[in-house]
């Protein structure tokens, strides 16, 4: 890819923003970063060529989301399981 390009990110708020890619920096551990023109660095996987696919990216990383907050529910619902069950036995 040749620079400067436009990209696509998320903000944190998920909110799609155009950005200029000037740079490309390869670390020694093997992560690509790219800066934009205001200076920021992003991880190479987190720039897209179209607002679609940052979208797309978007629904994805909402799903995996999704995912663990369902997986820390099902723990403390476990977990108060437990409790409940341990306050049970205490009793005379």
């Amino acid at each position: 890819m040749t620079f400067p390009y436009t990209g696509w990110v998320l903000t944190p708020g998920f909110k799609p923003v155009q950005v200029t890619v000037v740079s490309k920096k390869q670390y020694s551990f093997g992560d690509a970063w790219l800066k934009t023109e205001t200076g920021r660095n992003y991880a190479k996987e987190k720039v897209h060529l179209t607002k679609e696919e940052a979208i797309a990216h978007g629904h994805i990383e909402l799903v995996k989301q999704q995912a663990a907050v369902d997986k820390k529910q099902s723990n403390i619902h476990k977990r108060r399981a437990a409790l409940e069950k341990a306050k049970g036995e205490s009793k005379p």
